[in-house]
């Protein structure tokens, strides 16, 4: 399609657009609104071995790798996560979803990042996967340099991560992009001829007058003629003996 064309195509639909634009953009600020909770984010982080290498028992850094990897692969295993189903009454699926670990390269602190729609069930969630995971380490297998680092309350913070600016946004760069293929649609499928340019371009020849077809006189101007009385009119015709012509 050449762009011209195009250009041409969404000039011409421009309220198909607007509409389908605006309908979008109702739904989503309506679905964000009412029907979408809004989401929290909780962070806890846990220390992998003594930061102060001269009181690390993990001095070698192959030693320090292995126990940093398997943290992060303990902090999302059954033995962790089945004792925190058990505390909040989910399962091990939906809390396996919420939970994110992170870890930067060449860092020994390991994020819990867990995400849900109370803040205050994401920072309990959080605070105990992390203190299970320092505890189960030391039990398990005897794992000392170890430990969470919290705040001066105590408690990790949440904050919330989804905005309604962002959906808002989003809503409306989609219902233009549907508006804008939904008018193309519209024009693809449409086979009707409602310009003489339309016939001059697709037969290739000079279209020199249009006849309006569709065009409503006013009930004002309408005049009523008459009717003729054909019946006296044929007897006429008859009796001079000429020949009747409709």
């Amino acid at each position: 399609m050449e762009i011209k064309t195009f250009l041409s195509i969404l000039k011409k639909r421009i309220l198909t657009i607007i509409f389908v634009s605006l309908s979008i953009l109702i739904l989503v600020i309506s679905g964000s609104y009412f029907f979408v909770k809004p989401t929290y984010q909780s962070m806890e982080n846990i220390v992998v071995g003594q930061l102060n290498k001269e009181n690390s028992e993990y001095r070698e850094t192959r030693e320090l790798s292995m126990l940093l990897a398997s943290t992060i692969d303990f902090i999302k295993s059954p033995s962790v996560l089945n004792a925190a189903s058990e505390e909040f009454n989910s399962t091990y699926e939906e809390l396996s979803d919420q939970v994110v670990v992170q870890n930067t390269m060449d860092s020994q602190i390991v994020s819990v990042v867990v995400r849900d729609d109370s803040p205050e069930e994401a920072k309990k969630i959080a605070k105990f996967i992390a203190v299970t995971t320092e505890k189960k380490m030391a039990d398990l297998f005897d794992v000392k340099d170890i430990s969470v680092l919290s705040d001066s309350v105590g408690n990790p913070s949440a904050q919330r991560v989804d905005h309604m600016l962002v959906n808002i946004g989003l809503g409306l760069v989609v219902g233009i992009l549907v508006g804008i293929g939904t008018a193309v649609m519209r024009e693809h499928f449409d086979d009707s001829v409602k310009s003489s340019e339309q016939i001059e371009k697709k037969l290739g020849i000079k279209v020199y007058g249009t006849v309006h077809l569709k065009k409503k006189v006013p009930k004002k101007k309408l005049v009523l003629e008459p009717p003729i009385e054909t019946t006296d009119y044929v007897r006429a015709e008859n009796k001079k003996g000429g020949e009747m012509r409709v």
